[in-house]
């Protein structure tokens, strides 16, 4: 038997692991299928887009808040414990809604208090999972248990709202069924996960504050992840600020509903094509020199962008051109996902796996709430191709950032990680 192919048989026989992908991936699923079933069902019981976008935001408000938290409260407690809470908060609360709509009885006013403390549960103990695989997979198989999380979430991402608006369609209940189901699943998954038993308890216990302030001071020591926060920002404004702008443009010209949405498909496929192409580079490459040419090349792909819907362009060539950028887009995500990240959740202490996730993707998703803003009020003064150009500058300066830093472009590949400092 080769090395790379014991690996791969370590990988899947890892103890805990099979029971934690089940737990994660059935979570996952869940709230991939119930997102657009609550935009539905908030629509539904309200008779306004208005409301039923503000049923959104307000859960991704108070998902946000609490998983500022939510991570050093995961950091101090037993992980399994957390995921079988969380899957159970998920049964009552989607179950409750289910049945809410199959009596009559629910109010806009009862789904967004019922939809946003689902969502703050969420926020608050969602990373228990992230947080727990660090202690069931090696720092070699890191990043390839990495891509094939970002390959699966592709996958659900692609099915997810298709398959919830057809089960809308067919009775408004029954993808909050479907979902309660998932979230079922996922907590009887995470009791089969036996936890490691701890050889003796500290003698003294930090306080909740003192571990809040360690895990963002940890991270804030450490100027790699600092530029790597920064970077993921810009980026990550630019980025939404692109699909924003698309969105609402393609809303200003009547474009179908469908051709829309394909929009969201496209680049989910692509994600999922990334994500395989990643389990094979994950640990065959340098992780530095990749990350710098994963950047590079998003820029290369919505530079074309700047060439749609002009005037010697028609709208079908245009809206072409547009989705085989944005999806093209979709194929470095899960590579930097599984390098970049998988070497900072390598690297930092496994007690410390919920802090970290929160310090870094709180900061990076930061900029990206005011996307969705900054498109819609630059498609009336700079048309289109002048907003694309704003968000490609964006892109360009996480870039230059990322090629600047000579930190990241110094990270080895997998097999380096142990003697690699961060």
């Amino acid at each position: 038997m080769t090395e790379t192919s014991a690996a791969r048989r370590s990988f899947w026989r890892a103890p805990n692991y099979a029971a934690w992908f089940t737990a994660d991936t059935a979570s996952a699923a869940g709230g991939s299928l119930r997102a657009l079933a609550v935009s539905l069902a908030g629509y539904a019981v309200s008779g306004s887009t208005a409301a039923a976008g503000w049923l959104g935001t307000a859960a991704l408000i108070a998902q946000q808040v609490a998983s500022v938290f939510g991570g050093t409260f995961v950091d101090r407690h037993e992980r399994r414990t957390l995921i079988v809470v969380n899957a159970a908060v998920g049964v009552c609360t989607w179950g409750s809604v289910a049945a809410l709509l199959v009596a009559r009885m629910l109010t806009y006013p009862l789904l967004l208090v019922i939809a946003t403390l689902g969502s703050a549960v969420s926020g608050f103990l969602g990373s228990a999972t992230d947080a727990m695989l660090r202690s069931i997979i090696g720092v070699r198989d890191y990043p390839k248990a990495l891509s094939l999380n970002r390959g699966r979430d592709a996958t659900i991402n692609i099915a997810g709202n298709p398959v919830g608006g057809f089960l809308y369609g067919v009775a408004p209940w029954l993808p909050f069924l479907v979902t309660a189901c998932l979230y079922a699943l996922s907590g009887a998954a995470a009791r089969r996960i036996r936890a490691p038993r701890k050889a003796h308890a500290p003698t003294a216990r930090p306080s909740f504050f003192g571990d809040f302030v360690s895990g963002w001071a940890w991270s804030l020591h450490k100027p790699l992840l600092v530029t790597v926060m920064i970077a993921a920002a810009v980026l990550n404004y630019g980025v939404n600020g692109v699909e924003y702008a698309i969105q609402l443009h393609l809303m200003q010209l009547d474009t179908s509903a469908t051709l829309i949405g394909a929009i969201g498909s496209g680049i989910a496929a692509t994600m999922l094509v990334g994500a395989f192409a990643a389990a094979r580079l994950s640990d065959r490459v340098p992780v530095g020199g990749c990350i710098c040419v994963s950047f590079v090349f998003l820029c290369v792909c919505v530079a074309p962008m700047l060439f749609a819907y002009g005037p010697s362009v028609s709208r079908g060539a245009s809206y072409a051109l547009v989705f085989v950028a944005n999806a093209v887009m979709g194929l470095p995500f899960p590579i930097i996902d599984a390098l970049l990240l998988g070497f900072v959740y390598a690297k930092a202490p496994t007690s410390m796996q919920g802090r970290i996730a929160v310090s870094l993707t709180v900061p990076a998703q930061a900029l990206s709430a005011f996307s969705s803003a900054s498109a819609g009020a630059l498609l009336p003064v700079l048309g289109f191709r002048g907003t694309i150009a704003v968000f490609l500058a964006t892109l360009a300066l996480s870039t230059v950032m990322v090629l600047c830093s000579a930190r990241i472009r110094r990270i080895p590949r997998a097999d380096g990680w142990d003697t690699a400092e961060l």
